[in-house]
């Protein structure tokens, strides 16, 4: 069984509520301490739904039985008067490791709290939670308001899912136990693809070096859109000492590495380039993680 035990304060016995989830096939629980604060937060569906707050001094301290993704969604305590989008920053810390997640988001036009409080759009992060009990302490490090309403689901993250490049040969990459379908390219000459938005897009890219290519190699890859460049990286890479071409055993794939950027709503005409390397060839491969509708 996978749990979250959640509580605010020290040196008290708090009163346990139970709630059961379930996640990839196995009954979950988590359990909240009655005490507590919860706030319904009701969106366009009229569903309420459960938050605890976190505030600037009231940090909320929870235990979560692993392994297991944990999903952690929040919502800005709206400010008044604030217009525009906001920012903020949250601090969740394991052990003596701290890790800082930021958020940019506007005012829900769909969510608010008790007495119609205005409320941002929710924003969301994973945590892998390693085996055994983890014991967490999530706390509002900084934002534009003191409150941040948070609840937890027991779920993976979404996978990227491959976009075929039309025309490119295929070239099947086999690392360990892991096998990707990359397409080559030639140097200088782009690669196309289309994509449909809202989404983020990663583009992974490797070298194809020959022996006369010893040593560090650099390269740009350059992603550009039907208005323009959407971006540019100059990276650094070496050849990989685990990968392989199942089907090309004569090329030798470098190490990797990747772009991420997002996209609006609508269909786009993509195309790949690299430069700068006297490496004939290299390999892409373009992956999709479907964009989701923040409330």
């Amino acid at each position: 069984m996978t749990a979250v035990r959640l509580s605010q304060g020290a040196g008290r016995l708090w009163p346990i509520l139970l709630l059961t989830a379930f996640a990839s096939g196995q009954t979950a629980a988590v359990k909240v301490p009655a005490s507590t604060r919860q706030v319904d937060v009701s969106i366009v569906r009229r569903v309420d739904v459960s938050y605890y707050l976190v505030t600037s001094k009231g940090p909320l301290e929870f235990d979560v039985q692993g392994p297991t993704w944990l999903r952690v969604y929040t919502r800005l305590w709206w400010p008044a008067e604030k217009t525009g989008r906001a920012r903020y920053k949250l601090l969740l810390r394991q052990d003596e490791v701290e890790r800082p997640v930021e958020f940019e988001a506007g005012r829900s036009t769909s969510g608010y709290g008790p007495g119609q409080h205005p409320l941002g759009e929710w924003r969301s992060f994973f945590e892998q939670v390693p085996t055994g009990v983890v014991h967490y302490r999530l706390a509002l490090d900084e934002g534009a308001a003191d409150t941040v309403a948070v609840r937890f689901a027991l779920q993976p993250p979404k996978p990227w899912q491959p976009v075929a490049i039309a025309g490119a040969r295929a070239l099947v990459l086999v690392e360990g136990r892991d096998t990707t379908r990359f397409y080559e390219i030639v140097r200088g000459q782009p690669a196309r693809l289309k994509v449909s938005g809202p989404c983020r897009v990663r583009v992974r890219c490797r070298l194809n070096l020959d022996p006369s290519l010893s040593g560090v190699q650099s390269f740009v890859v350059t992603v550009k859109g039907d208005k323009g460049e959407l971006a540019r990286r100059s990276v650094r890479v070496s050849r990989s000492r685990a990968a392989v071409y199942s089907n090309e055993p004569a090329l030798l794939p470098s190490s990797e590495r990747s772009v991420v950027f997002s996209l609006p709503e609508g269909g786009h005409n993509l195309s790949l380039l690299l430069s700068g390397t006297l490496a004939k060839t290299g390999a892409v491969a373009a992956e999709v993680l479907a964009g989701e509708k923040y409330e």
